[in-house]
């Protein structure tokens, strides 16, 4: 994709300084098809290569920030499907967290499964008094596979880390502000806003210094190609076998949609 192509799943535009990326499946709370992992990636290059953008915003329109992997699409893949969709999912969150410019997530409603691991890859949270955020994937019979479980005892530490994704529960804004995975708390008619001036902010500093500041802050994220993406496309397939997943994954899906 060019700077010039037309996305289908998002929205991409400037403010100022900044470039927000803004997920527009509402109708099905942002939740990610393959088509929409590819034009993430190919926004974030967009963004990183206009010099004119010196930080990046990433929201979801309508009522939610995302609600994970589209369960009615991605949820019928097996076998080689099933590794090459989770190795794309990966790598989308990794070119996020890779980007040399920073990346702040305005998260409201649903923040859920790959979305929750989506907000991890940023580098700045910013959520509305709304948002809720869960890794649901245990109650599917499966387990977060693209960098979640590593990024995320790195930021609420790993008992928090551990109950959240052994229960599946909920988490609301202020235990989110709590135990450290957001950054503030805004209004949700305020967040968009906070995050604009923040990026504002950013702006000014230099460009040279932020990008290495990412890199010194997280040097070994996780590799979707190494050790860590081998073992969950391994898990994947594991769980996705159990003749139970697929019922579960499409019953979420649609609850998901329905609580939204």
């Amino acid at each position: 994709m060019t700077s010039e192509t037309t996305f289908r799943h998002l929205l991409y535009e400037r403010r100022a300084s900044a470039a927000v990326i803004t997920l527009n499946r509402p109708e099905v709370l942002n939740a990610c098809a393959p088509a929409t992992h590819c034009e993430v990636q190919a926004a974030i290059t967009r963004a990183e290569d206009e010099n004119a953008v010196r930080a990046i915003v990433l929201a979801g329109a309508g009522r939610a920030f995302c609600s994970g992997s589209d369960l009615r699409e991605v949820g019928k893949l097996t076998g080689a499907a099933a590794r090459d969709y989770l190795k794309l999912d990966f790598e989308t969150k990794n070119r996020v967290a890779a980007c040399t410019k920073p990346v702040i997530a305005v998260l409201h409603g649903h923040v859920a499964g790959g979305g929750f691991e989506l907000a991890l890859a940023c580098d700045i949270r910013l959520a509305a008094e709304d948002v809720l955020f869960s890794l649901p994937e245990i109650t599917l019979g499966t387990i977060p596979g693209s960098g979640g479980l590593q990024r995320l005892p790195q930021m609420v530490g790993l008992g928090v880390a551990k109950e959240w994704v052994m229960t599946g529960r909920r988490i609301d804004a202020q235990e989110a502000f709590r135990t450290g995975l957001v950054n503030h708390v805004y209004s949700k008619e305020a967040v968009m806003d906070a995050a604009l001036e923040l990026a504002a902010v950013l702006a000014e500093k230099s460009a040279l210094a932020l990008s290495l500041a990412k890199v010194a802050l997280d040097p070994e994220p996780p590799a979707g190609h190494g050790l860590v993406g081998a073992y969950h496309r391994l898990a994947s397939q594991a769980c996705h076998d159990d003749p139970m997943y697929e019922r579960r994954a499409m019953r979420h899906g649609g609850q998901a949609q329905r609580d939204g």
